[in-house]
């Protein structure tokens, strides 16, 4: 469930019931691996897809780091025969012409909800107004991938790992506490921090030029629910592969 639906869920609870919600952004961490060729070839990148996540990650970059300056990464996909390819075509047609562009590229895959455990229950009577009643609580956990590649040295890219575990509890007699976990804020946050420190430390000073486009695949959990779409068998390799 996204934060907006969160947030009219959070809405609803406080004028139907009796249970006081508590919204907290959880704590996340970021992990860092190499990527490796096999890697950059199976992740596709898109100007179009998550738009709305890869607006948000770009505007806590720039909030951590002003020095940031973002760079429209259309031009790298368009230069492709299709209009689109894999983080490998990209960095193969980065030749010296458009080397100046941009310093960084930074690709950001979709968030992936995983549910770790349910214990206990708690349930609302079926009258107006509607009261809770039992003890609930729910540890989930939620992560997404991202790549991080210097430009002017593209064989050292990384992996960027981002994930959030995080409990939710209802507790209630007729009245009581429900916590409401915010944990794309603390995706999105860790993710910026961790990227912004990354470059300011590359470049004390000066403009920092950076592309933020979408990625799909690279080194994330997948998710139980989407049986259509298995994780690539490199990524399950470079699963194995980590420490």
């Amino acid at each position: 469930m996204g934060e907006q639906w969160r947030v009219l869920v959070l809405l609803l609870v406080v004028g139907l019931s009796g249970c006081v919600p508590i919204p907290y952004r959880p704590s996340a961490s970021v992990g860092h691996t190499a990527v490796t060729a096999e890697e950059a070839a199976a992740i596709t990148l898109s100007t179009n897809h998550n738009r709305a996540l890869i607006e948000s990650v770009s505007k806590s970059i720039r909030k951590a780091e002003p020095r940031v300056e973002l760079v429209d990464g259309t031009q790298y996909l368009n230069r492709l025969p299709a209009g689109h390819g894999t983080l490998a075509d990209v960095l193969a047609d980065h030749g010296t012409s458009t080397a100046a562009d941009a310093d960084y590229l930074l690709c950001v895959g979709s968030k992936v909800h995983r549910q770790l455990h349910d214990t206990g229950a708690a349930a609302p009577f079926p009258y107006f107004p509607i009261f809770w009643v039992g003890y609930e609580k729910i540890q989930s956990r939620e992560s997404l991938a991202a790549s991080l590649v210097d430009l002017r040295a593209p064989a050292a890219m990384e992996s960027l790992r981002v994930s959030s575990t995080y409990s939710e509890v209802i507790a209630s007699l007729a009245y009581g506490v429900a916590t409401i976990a915010m944990p794309e804020s603390a995706l999105r946050q860790a993710l910026a921090r961790d990227v912004a420190h990354t470059l300011t430390t590359a470049h004390p000073t000066g403009t920092i030029r950076l592309i933020v486009l979408a990625q799909d695949g690279g080194l994330a959990e997948e998710n139980p629910k989407d049986s259509k779409r298995p994780p690539p068998q490199v990524v399950a390799g470079a699963r194995r592969a980590a420490p």
